[in-house]
């Protein structure tokens, strides 16, 4: 069974000796727990041990060396225990199920595929998609992200392919799972990602172990925990065991082995080539390249396909691939490399060697074709794949070489595989059937194994043959011909079955046979080229090719042999595979083939009638209902196919379409299109205006009349001279109309060519042997004689008459007494029914079928031929039993009495021509043949009643005829009413009663309730539902019925019985001097007249497809379709020219600084300029003024343009003087200190005023530069929506240290904007948003400030719902503002109490409460903190391990609050930035007086938390400064009392 063959075949493992860690070892002195083993389990989690090791055994750090521990040496082997299926329950709008299986890690690579394939029933795979890189969560650009997942998915889909990955819910295989959510399927069976994961790395393995279980699975993991999670979007899992605990990496070995056992398969049965396999990576660390490498450096090389942008060593990879000179990437590369990976300069510098060995495989990197393989191969790979499109831009190109033969062996697997796509390309690529269809191909397509499993065809064959035919017998081409002959039944004679193919095919196996092969054991390929007979190649010749030739070169033909005739076995090559696929039911490829080739009307009708036929015998075999319903499916799609061919052709030309409907299809058995569609029951076909307006001309034959026709017609039949009164069509109005056999008798037709063979068509002429060619004076009027009796309509009143006639005849013969010797009414009788019984004997003889028995089938198949049958054959019983004198006439008279029912019934069929009466005659015939099983069961009734009844009146009866009528007679009439009274009570008057007489009186009354009450009502209700029924379509009914009548009265002769031997006598005549025998109703065309049709159809078969494609283009789908991929591409560009526009303003910020710099450079090159300058003019002045008087101090203001003084008026003189050298070389900033202190005001202030110059134009450049950086977005500052605002304030109660909260009375206004999408920062119980503040009102909130507004979850909400029933948002934000301001005074009174020796004092931030006044909602809004946000432990009672003071001062203080509270209350969910925190959780332990009441918001989980915290919490020095550590942990306990903590609560009003 699968249960104990998983069990026999994978095992799991599981360490049996405790070997400690290293590092426990070393600290084993002074840890405090048990150290842990090598495989990463406690001494108490070895289940293999059978007593745990002392602590004196333990090695101690002072001892030898280690044991080293191995999973070979170590670890025990045992059945595994876990496998089954995984039910993911993260979502509940989506439940997924994965199968799994624990294994070794030394597990066989064939035994793991033997379980996906068989017992998970994973398809064969076409392609392999490794996926590696980062375990560890990274973020992965949206672009490279969509191009991901997409390209992943579509690759999976569209080749058949599996995806391998670590499966867990991290990293690359993350991402995996999210794309197979967006772009995959969710069929399992079309789900093919495997992840294969360490078994010791899963969070929460233990729920997983079962054997053959389901078992629910939740992928939420714990943060602070080291384990992972599986990912809930694969479909398979193989867990990787080594016996280790907490260990990655486990996995690659096995994952590689099975890589390359799968490498080793055959990518389809059809073909030699191996699964491809193609390594994708995605980020990734170190340890990917030397992965990659492993990969390309494999034999053969596996293609690796690395995403750029992803980071890490994927980045790294793209970029050597794209570097032409590798010598370039140097000391710069190795700094990249060490910064990115934090690998010191000798791991940088080997791990960048491992990176140059990767290069030298650059060919098969980001390159998923293997170039290496042949065309062949490559095709071969594209055709298992269903990939037409790689095929179409990347293998059948220009200038490509191919083998010989592989072009049509790719044909050949792709009419096995059923790629319609391979099949298309490959035509239009210039393979032409004529070369490619030869009789072994076709017969080996009949014998694939591929396909329908039902082995129908053989079936088929077994029925045609009456035998059993062996296991695995090859069908023949003459087999599948009788099929064809089986299904479509009646004259059709197949091409397979005909005497010119099979001396072909003999002479081909006689062949085979020579050359040492078996004629009924299937072609190898080697001998395929000797036993394979082309159109135009007979076995003998011997093709020589090159080996190789190009696909545009022109293919010659060979010389045609004389050997074996100069007539192809496939004369039509798209027809015998049209016939294949539909006789294999590939709807798909049949839809394709019939669009190829000639007579795509007739080919609809055809495979409507096999089609049909096959749903047939499906019923009758009773095999399965779904496919039988398929088939009749099939050929409807086909029906009306061949209905829209014919409406596109009458609606372009009336005439022609006419003519596709009545010419001779040689190609299927010289039948019309007509005729099949009539024996495919095509009703739609039969009732169309082109197939009625041809039935009429058929009808009325020459006859030219629209009104009173019958009268006309009966006047001219009794008045022949009056036929020259009426009118006839001309020749070119019949010349679509097929002429009857009398026609071609006496040749009328004069412009019908001789009989010869043209082009491969027989055109039949029939030479004229008429006896009026002589009589030139008189032949106008014996045509006009000739196409007034052989029209139909004509014929049938004609006929009518005579059989009108014949019945007053035969009426009069039965009703008046029988002489000895017949009389003259009686010899008219018999001669007008032997003429009728010859009459009926020429057209068995004179149908098509070649056989006498398919002859007499196809006869007795019509009604009306079994009732003559059987009307003829009782009148000559009769006949013969009259002529003796004594009581055997009287039994023949009476013989006529009967038999003349048949001939009245008989009546009926003339009736049915008529439009009206014909509906009716329809509906009786379908509740006649309905109503069989009705009638069965009222005889039932009936019996039961009318035997036990008999039975009980009667006990004396004794055996006799009349016993059965008495026991039927009474019941039968009670049914009409008559219940015989008189004879209920059998015991009235003097009459002695017999035993149980009292019992039929009841039984009557219940027998006239079931029979009359119920039987009868049921009847008349099925009668009534027939009626209704076939009103609707009686129309369609009888037009479909009027093919039939048409067709008797066109192929009868013209004069009636008993003259019709008159008829007979002469075509006799004619057709043995002619030597002629000539299917009927057949338009028999000439070679062009032909070709002309067949390209009038293919143009209406053109503009079907093109009008049929236009209406689905144009659908309202196809255009939403069409749009929404034309948004998605605008939305791609879009965003491709945002990143540009972003780009661009980065780029040119920074140009803009550079330039900023470059002028405040320029500024300060002119200022330095000009003071140089001024420092010369100065020193001029200084040594002028040294030969001049002192000069006083000015008190004057001095203009900002101002000139040195010259002349007199209280100015200064100057004089000339010489410049000191010792200023030319004084700096600046000394120059500048020396001239504010040597000179006057006057100077001071010029110099102040060029500084004061120097500086403005500085700050002018910083402001330009500044509004450069502006966006060039106009933003409004009072941009937002109004919002208010409600704080908790404090009001002091009795004195300093005790404060009663409570709520501001009136909101305040503020105006925020958002500054960030809803839903970016959502946590598990709120969502979160950024704001920012544009306006307050009396500073609630800081103007320009970044806030954070939180919501509550609406799922809480609801949750909530049952607690709060109004205002439940509310309620629940007023709740966390509690909690948090409980926290706050909290931490306030820890921060006044802790010791000094303590410095971290951390702080809650201020929470208030929000209304948003646009939508009504109530939210908390708090002070956005920037840095890294981290979280210190949460509501569960799970803690980090402290690193630092800061954290175990935080993990402190909840210690402290549950001790500080008297064990009440535990502040959790530490986190925040550095020392400030937000979002805490005040644990309060339960009472049960105040059950109902909510007081620290949703997050409270009580006394489950506590209990939690109590187990989990490690002390740490600073619990030991609060004296807490001293303490001993006992179990927690509800407390009895509660202290007061008013200080606490917050009232809510």
């Amino acid at each position: 069974s699968r249960r104990s063959w998983i069990e026999d075949t994978f095992c799991k493992r599981a360490c049996g000796k405790f070997i400690p860690a290293c590092r426990d070892l070393h600290s084993f002195a002074s840890l405090p727990l048990t150290p842990r083993c090598c495989c990463g389990r406690l001494v108490g989690e070895h289940t293999l041990l059978e007593t745990g090791p002392s602590m004196s055994s333990w090695p101690g750090p002072g001892t030898g060396q280690q044991e080293e521990w191995s999973v070979e040496c170590h670890t025990q082997t045992s059945a595994t225990d876990a496998y089954g299926t995984i039910d993911f329950q993260d979502s509940a709008g989506r439940n997924c199920h994965a199968k799994y299986v624990r294994v070794a890690v030394d597990a066989k690579a064939e035994a793991l595929l033997q379980l996906m394939r068989s017992e998970w029933q994973m398809e064969r795979p076409k392609l392999l998609l490794t996926v590696h890189g980062g375990t560890e969560n990274f973020p992965l650009p949206l672009k490279v992200r969509q191009a991901f997942s997409k390209g992943l998915i579509t690759a999976a889909q569209s080749t058949g392919a599996w995806i391998l990955t670590d499966g867990i819910n991290t990293g690359v295989s993350r991402y995996v799972g999210e794309a197979v959510k967006t772009y995959g399927t969710h069929d399992l069976r079309k789900r093919n990602a495997v992840g294969v994961t360490p078994w010791g790395v899963i969070d929460n393995h233990s729920d997983l172990i079962g054997r053959d279980v389901l078992r629910p699975y939740q992928p939420l993991g714990n943060p602070l925990s080291k384990r992972v999670c599986l990912n809930g979007l694969h479909s398979h899992f193989l867990l990787v065991d080594d016996g280790t605990l907490g260990k990655h990496g486990c996995q690659l070995g096995l994952r590689r082995k099975l890589e390359r056992h799968i490498q080793l398969q055959k990518i389809h049965p059809r073909f030699n080539q191996g699964v491809p396999v193609v390594c994708v990576v995605v980020e990734g660390g170190p340890d990917i390249v030397s992965m990659v490498l492993e990969y390309l450096s494999s034999v053969p090389p596996v293609p690796v396909f690395v995403f750029e942008g992803s980071g890490r060593a994927a980045d790294l990879l793209a970029f050597l691939h794209k570097q032409t000179a590798i010598d370039r990437c140097g000391e710069d590369f190795l700094l990249r490399i060490g910064g990115m990976f934090g690998l010191e300069r000798a791991d940088a510098s080997q791990l960048y060697n491992l990176l140059m060995e990767c290069m030298d495989y650059r060919q098969s990197v980001s390159n998923v074709t293997v170039d290496r393989a042949s065309p062949g191969e490559q095709l071969s790979t594209a055709l298992a794949w269903d990939r037409a499109d790689i095929a179409k831009k990347h293998i059948l190109v220009y200038g490509q070489h191919w083998q010989v033969g592989s072009l049509e062996q790719a044909m050949l697997d792709a009419l096995v595989m059923d790629r319609v796509g391979f099949v298309k390309l490959l035509i239009d690529n210039g393979m032409t059937m004529n070369r490619f269809l030869t009789v072994s191909r076709l017969e080996e397509l009949y014998n694939t194994q591929q396909g329908p499993t039902d082995n129908f065809l053989h079936l088929l064959v077994e029925d045609v043959k009456q035998t059993h035919i062996p296991k695995g017998y090859r069908v023949s081409l003459i087999d599948v011909g009788q099929v064809i002959e089986y299904l479509i039944g009646g004259a059709y004679r197949s091409t397979y079955t005909r005497k010119h193919f099979r001396a072909h095919y003999n002479l081909l196996y006689a062949h085979c046979k020579e050359t040492g092969r078996d004629s009924s054991g299937p072609l190898n390929k080697k001998r395929r080229a000797d036993c394979t007979l082309r159109p135009h190649q007979s076995p003998n010749s011997s093709p020589s090719r090159p080996p190789f030739f190009r696909t545009a070169q022109p293919y010659k033909r060979k010389q045609q042999s004389s050997e074996l005739g100069d007539s192809p076995l496939f004369v039509y090559n798209f027809n015998d595979l049209f016939v294949w696929a539909v006789l294999q039911r590939r709807q798909q490829m049949a839809l394709f083939l019939w669009q190829h080739g000639e007579e795509a009307m007739a080919r609809a009708t055809v495979a409507c009638k096999l089609y049909r036929a096959m749903a047939y015998e499906f019923r009758q075999s009773n095999m399965d209902d779904t496919t039988g319903e398929q088939l009749k499916t099939y050929s409807m799609d086909f029906g009306q196919l061949a209905v829209d061919v014919l409406d596109r052709a009458f609606r372009q030309n009336e005439r022609m379409a006419m003519k596709l409907l009545t010419s001779e299809m040689e190609a299927w058995s010289h039948f019309t299109c007509l005729q099949m569609a009539v024996s495919s029951r095509l009703r739609p076909f039969v009732s169309h205006s082109c197939t009625q307006m041809l039935l009429t001309d058929l009808w009325t034959g020459r006859l030219n009349m629209r009104k009173n026709s019958w009268f006309k017609i009966i006047l001219s039949i009794l008045m022949p001279p009056a036929i020259l009164l009426l009118e006839f069509k001309s020749q070119a109005e019949m010349s679509h109309v097929p002429q009857s056999q009398e026609a071609l008798q006496f040749g009328w037709d004069t412009g019908r060519p001789e009989a010869a063979q043209e082009g491969g068509h027989t055109v039949v002429k029939v030479p004229k042997c008429t006896p009026y060619t002589s009589l030139p004076e008189c032949q106008s009027f014996l045509f006009l004689l000739y196409d007034f009796y052989t029209a139909p309509v004509v014929k049938f009143w004609f006929h009518t008459m005579s059989y009108l006639a014949f019945l007053m005849l035969f009426s009069y013969t039965v009703l008046v007494k029988m002489e000895d010797r017949p009389s003259t009414q009686e010899w008219l009788v018999i001669a007008y029914i032997i003429s009728t019984a010859v009459e009926k004997t020429r057209e068995v003889f004179m149908s098509v079928p070649r056989k006498p028995s398919q002859k007499l089938k196809v006869w007795f198949g019509e009604y009306w031929n079994v009732t003559d049958f059987l009307a003829i054959v009782l009148f000559l019983v009769g006949l013969g039993l009259r002529w003796d004198s004594g009581s055997y006439r009287t039994a023949g008279r009476i013989t006529y009495c009967l038999d003349i029912i048949f001939w009245y019934v008989r009546v009926l069929d003339l009736l049915a021509v008529n439009q009206h009466a014909g509906a009716y005659l329809t509906m009786i015939t379908k509740m006649t043949s309905n109503m069989f099983y009705i009638v069965v069961m009222m005889a039932i009734v009936l019996l039961s009643f009318g035997v036990s009844r008999k039975a009980i009146l009667s006990p004396d009866e004794a055996l006799s005829w009349s016993l059965l009528r008495d026991v039927v007679n009474q019941p039968y009439w009670m049914m009409f009413g008559e219940v015989y009274a008189g004879e209920i009570d059998t015991c009235a008057g003097d009459t002695p009663c017999v035993p149980g007489a009292f019992l039929t009186p009841f039984l009557q009354a219940v027998y006239l309730f079931f029979q009359y009450i119920i039987m009868v009502n049921i009847l008349i209700a099925f009668f009534n539902n027939v009626y209704f029924d076939m009103r609707s379509i009686s129309n369609k009914l009888w037009k479909y019925n009027r093919y039939r009548y048409i067709m008797t009265y066109q192929e009868k002769p013209w004069l009636p019985p008993p003259l019709i031997i008159l008829s007979h006598m002469t075509l006799y005549c004619v057709l043995e001097k002619c030597n002629l025998f000539l299917p009927l109703s057949e338009l028999y065309l000439g070679q062009e007249e032909l070709k002309r049709l067949h390209e009038f159809e293919e143009r209406c078969l053109v503009s079907y497809f093109h009008e049929k494609n236009q209406d689905v283009l144009c659908s309202q789908i196809n255009r939403v379709r069409a749009t929404a991929e034309r948004a998605e591409e605008m939305g791609v560009v879009m965003g491709e020219v945002s990143d540009r526009v972003h780009f661009i303003q980065d780029t040119l910020q920074v140009l803009d600084s550079q330039l900023g710099q470059l002028q405040d450079l320029s500024a300060l090159a002119v200022d330095t300029l000009t003071l140089l300058s001024a420092s010369d003019s100065l020193q001029q002045e200084e040594a002028r003024l040294g030969h001049c008087r002192p000069i006083t101090t000015s008190r004057h203001h001095v203009p900002h343009s101002w000139t040195l003084p010259h002349g007199g008026g209280g100015s200064v003189d100057i004089m000339p003087c010489h410049t000191p050298r010792a200023y030319r070389s004084t700096p600046p900033s000394l120059l500048w200190e020396r001239l504010l202190n040597d000179y006057n005001v006057n100077v001071n202030r010029m110099l102040c005023c060029k500084c004061v110059v120097v500086v403005l134009a500085m700050e002018r450049n910083n402001l330009m530069r500044l509004a450069h950086t502006i966006p060039f977005t106009p933003v409004s500052i009072m941009a937002g929506e109004e919002v208010s605002v409600y704080t908790l304030e404090e009001v002091e109660a009795a004195g300093p240290e005790s404060s009663i909260p409570y709520w501001s009375s009136k909101g305040l206004s503020a105006v925020l904007q958002p500054l960030s999408s809803e839903g970016c920062l959502d946590g598990g119980l709120r969502r979160a948003m950024l704001v920012l503040c544009t306006w307050a009102e009396r500073d609630v909130l800081r103007v320009g400030c970044v806030y954070l507004v939180k919501a509550i979850q609406p799922d809480v909400v609801c949750t909530w719902q049952r607690v709060f029933h109004s205002d439940t948002t509310l309620q629940l934000c007023l709740r966390e503002i509690q909690q948090q301001r409980a926290a706050q005074k909290l931490m306030h009174v820890f921060n006044q109490v802790k010791p000094e020796n303590m410095p971290h004092s951390p702080r809650f931030l201020d929470m208030s409460l929000l209304h948003w006044h646009s939508d009504g909602q109530w939210l908390t809004i708090e002070r956005n903190m920037t840095g890294d946000f981290r979280k210190y432990n949460n509501n569960t009672g799970e803690e980090i391990a402290p690193c630092c003071g800061m954290e175990e001062t935080l993990l402190a203080f909840s210690h402290w609050t549950y001790q500080y509270s008297c064990r009440e209350l535990l502040v959790l969910d530490l986190q925040g930035v550095g020392l400030e925190l937000t979002d805490p959780s005040v644990i309060r332990a339960e009472d049960t007086r105040y059950s109902d009441d909510m007081v620290f918001g949703p997050s409270n989980l009580g006394d489950a938390a506590i209990h939690s915290f109590v187990i989990k919490h490690t002390c740490n020095s600073c619990c030991e400064n609060l004296g807490l550590s001293g303490e001993r942990k006992e179990p927690f306990r509800p407390p009895l009392l509660y202290g007061d903590y008013r200080g606490l609560w917050v009232c809510v009003c």
